[in-house]
Order: structure tokens, then C-alpha cells, then sequence
């Protein structure tokens, strides 16, 4: 089948590599030169990095250019005229409110509109990006305002988590499609098959606002555990009690779902933005005052989880950081990625930063990105550096904070961080590491859900 992809970032990349993988006739295209022209590049072999980390893209792409199954362009309107299924890949961004701006995914259906108005054929606008209800219907008036003939559009919101994206694209555990034609639901059926191949096909087919509703709807549900978890953890370290200990007895509930591994809240692409928009979605509606209040309570507590380090940190030095040295492990939002978006890193550095300390960081690929990140804030790096090695970034820190959970980071040498540290501290933002090891260290340690560990 002929594709076309608009928007060369996270999902629109994953999605033309794993479309293109079975044998599809993929063009990806974006209205970024710079970002097509480095894909070209590393397709190509001039180049070696890509602007996303995620474990199996590389070679997915790569396979798929050299077989001639996967294009990059600029060109919008030549992708559109080669292609039947359009995917609308592009970012959907909170405003300064919170909910989500559709400019790109407008600017996508305004593409398309011209595009049939010149060269009527039948073609399906699918939107993978995580939209409002009624999104579906407003891309469709848009269309409608070009072109009045035979078009299709369908919602299909991508379930991909970061750090396994290729495996959750390759591998689906469910599709979720919004579709009112049967023509296009057979199509959309036929594109997905090959991926059930060795499974249980699990397509689940219902109309566009449902399947709009139903990614906010998920993403608040998990959003809610993991703030959930982290105020019970809270509680447990308060208490005396060990919350790791007391995860099995959990999870041997089955009603009790996955997200019971307490830190410093929610981050990425998706959960702040997601139950920020469902937010807006049920008071715009008219919805309950109570419903969309409990939403908002989520977001807050979830921002004031992400600061729990600095507040137990100003407990210790009594809020004076001047000249104290921090080094920070991860950057990104969590590990296999190098997506800072909503990360940790993003609010604890600055904070760090404002009350005089010095602070070293190490990510294995987020640097980049996390640079990026500050520069859009405006934060002053003066004192921070950023390092290779994560043993030379402890080199006289005061203590070292873990923000993210790279695999790295689980076992660490503590007798090399033991000779380059000036006093043995650890802050464990994810309930990394292993509590009996460190027991038997010289190192105080300082977690979430656990007793500290005084030396």
C-alpha cells in the first residue's frame, strides 16, 4: 500500500519505519529540511546518530531505505498525490492553559484539502496524534472546505511507550481505531493484519470520538496510579514502613495495575499534556466541577512530587546550596530514551541551580536535548557541566542524585564512588538501587517509599 507520513518526530518516525518494515511504500515527509535531510544522511551511512534514541530504530530504517520501502521529502504535496492512507504524525503541543494546540494537525488537513482539490482520488486522513474529541470531525470540515467528494477520516492514536516504541509498533498488544466507513475500516484492518500474524488479533474498531476519548482516558488512568503510588510511598517512608517490600503483596491483587514503582512522577510526551487536555475536554463540556477538579489535583500532585529531592535536600543544608556540588544521573525522562520533556532533570536542576549550587550531570543520551531544554527556559548554566563518564561527573560531589532509571545506573561501583565523592550521599529519585547492598556502603541514602539510611 502507498503511505504518506507527516511529521518526522517520535511517532511519525517509528510509524514509517514499522509501516515501511512490511513491505509498505512509505513517504515521510516534514516541512523541517534540516530534520529529513539528517535522516537521508543517516539512512545513507554519512551520518551515525539519529534525533531520537530508541533501541531497534536504527536498523528498522536503515533496512527499510536500502529495500527502497521507505522515502523522506519536504515535498508535502507529492507524498500526499502518491499515497491512499495519509498519517497525520505531527505535534499537538499544550498552550499556555494546557490544552492542545491543533495548529499542525490543521495545517495537515489544509494539505490534504488542496491536494484533492487538484488530484480528486479517494485518500484516508488518519490521525495518530493524540487529539481532543471531536477532532476527527473538525479535520473533516476542514477537507470539506477543498474538496466534496470521496475521502475518509479515521482516528488511530498511537499506544507507543518510549524506550520499547519499535517492539509496542512491530508487536502490538492493541489498535485503537475510530472509523465511520467501512471502506476505510477495511482498509485501516488490512494495514495492522500483518502485525497479528502470530497472535490474537486485538483491533478495536468504534467510532472517532471514542477512540479520541479513549487515549486521554488511559493516560489519566495511569497518570492517577503513579501519583497514587507515590503518595502511599510517602506515607510508608513517614511510617517506618518499606513500600518495596510491600510491592509483591500488591501487585498479587490483579485488580492493581503496573505503575506501583514510586519516584518522582510522571514525565514525557504524554501524561501531563493528556490529563491537562481530558481537563479542559470535561469543563468545556459542562462536565462536574468535582470531575475536572480531581484531574487537576493529579497534575499538582504529581509537581509536587517531582521536587521531593530539593525539599529534603533544603531540610538537610537548611536551604543554603551555595557552593554545594550535586551530580545528577539521567536526564531524560526515564530510561531507552532521550526525551527530557516533563523530565525531573528539567525542574530539579534549575532549582538546584537557583539556590547557588554547583551542579554535574551525565545521561547516556539526553544531553542534547536537555541543553535544548534549558536554553528554551532561559536557565543560566553558568555553574553546570555536563559529562561523559559517570564516575569523572561525581569527581567532589557532595552527594549524587538519580533522576531516571538507565540501566547504568542499577549497580554502580560504590568503592570508585566512594574515592572520587567528598561526602557519601545518595538521593535515589527511583528507587533504583539495591537497599541491602548500600546498607553494607558508607553511604547515607536517601530514597522514596523507604527508610533513609543514616551513616
Amino acid at each position: 500500500m502507498n503511505i504518506a507520513i507527516a511529521g518526522a518526530g517520535f511517532v511519525g518516525v517509528v510509524h514509517a519505519a514499522t509501516m515501511s518494515s512490511q513491505d509498505n511504500n512509505v513517504i515521510l515527509f516534514d516541512v523541517n529540511a534540516e530534520r529529513i535531510q539528517s535522516l537521508i544522511d543517516f539512512c545513507e551511512g554519512r551520518s551515525s546518530k539519529l534525533h531520537i534514541h530508541e533501541p531497534g530504530l536504527p536498523e528498522l530504517l536503515r533496512r527499510a531505505y536500502e529495500k527502497s520501502f521507505l522515502k523522506f521529502t519536504t515535498n508535502a504535496e507529492a507524498a500526499i498525490n502518491a499515497s491512499t492512507v495519509i498519517f497525520s504524525c505531527v505535534g499537538t503541543p499544550p498552550d499556555a492553559d494546557g490544552k492542545a494546540d491543533l495548529k499542525y494537525v490543521e495545517s495537515v488537513a489544509h494539505m490534504l484539502g488542496k491536494s484533492l482539490q487538484l488530484n480528486a482520488s479517494y485518500k484516508i486522513l488518519v490521525n495518530k496524534s493524540t487529539v481532543p474529541v471531536g477532532t476527527a470531525k473538525k479535520v473533516e470540515n476542514i477537507i470539506q472546505g477543498y474538496y466534496s467528494g470521496d475521502f475518509d477520516v479515521v482516528s488511530n492514536p498511537e499506544t507507543l511507550a518510549e524506550g520499547r516504541a519499535v517492539r509496542d509498533s512491530t508487536m502490538p498488544k492493541r489498535i485503537i481505531v475510530g472509523v465511520n466507513s467501512e471502506r476505510a475500516k477495511k482498509i485501516m484492518r488490512d494495514l495492522y493484519a500483518p502485525f497479528f500474524l502470530t497472535q490474537q488479533e486485538k483491533i478495536y474498531f468504534m467510532s472517532p470520538e471514542s477512540s479520541e476519548l479513549t487515549k486521554y482516558v488511559c493516560n489519566a488512568y495511569l497518570a492517577s496510579q503513579v501519583v497514587l503510588t507515590n503518595i502511599f510511598a510517602n506515607i510508608a517512608k513517614k511510617s517506618g514502613a518499606n513500600w518495596r517490600d510491600m510491592i509483591p503483596a500488591i501487585l498479587d491483587d490483579i485488580r492493581i495495575g503496573k505503575f506501583v514503582h514510586p519516584g518522582l512522577g510522571f514525565g514525557g510526551s504524554c501524561f501531563d499534556k493528556d490529563v491537562s487536555q481530558l481537563y479542559h475536554t470535561i469543563k468545556d463540556m459542562g462536565g462536574n466541577e468535582q470531575d475536572f477538579i480531581v484531574l487537576d489535583q493529579i497534575l499538582t500532585q504529581n509537581r509536587h512530587q517531582r521536587l521531593e529531592i530539593n525539599r529534603t535536600l533544603d531540610k538537610i543544608y537548611n536551604t543554603d546550596l551555595t557552593g554545594k556540588q550535586f551530580t545528577i544521573w539521567g536526564l531524560s525522562f526515564k530510561k531507552e530514551t532521550n526525551d527530557t520533556r516533563d523530565a525531573a532533570s528539567v525542574e530539579v536542576i534549575p532549582k538546584l541551580l537557583e539556590q547557588g549550587a554547583i551542579v554535574h550531570a551525565h545521561d547516556p543520551e539526553a544531553n542534547e536535548e536537555f541543553l535544548r531544554e534549558m536554553q528554551h527556559k532561559k536557565i543560566d548554566l553558568t555553574n553546570f557541566k555536563l559529562f561523559k563518564d559517570k564516575y569523572e561527573a561525581v569527581n567532589n560531589s557532595d552527594a549524587l542524585i538519580i533522576l531516571n532509571d538507565w540501566k547504568t545506573y542499577r549497580l554502580p561501583d560504590f568503592h570508585a564512588l566512594e574515592e572520587k565523592m567528598k561526602a557519601k550521599v545518595i538521593f535515589d529519585g527511583k528507587d533504583l538501587l539495591n537497599y541491602t547492598q548500600i546498607q553494607d556502603t558508607n553511604f547515607s541514602y536517601h530514597a522514596i517509599g523507604r527508610p533513609n539510611i543514616i551513616k
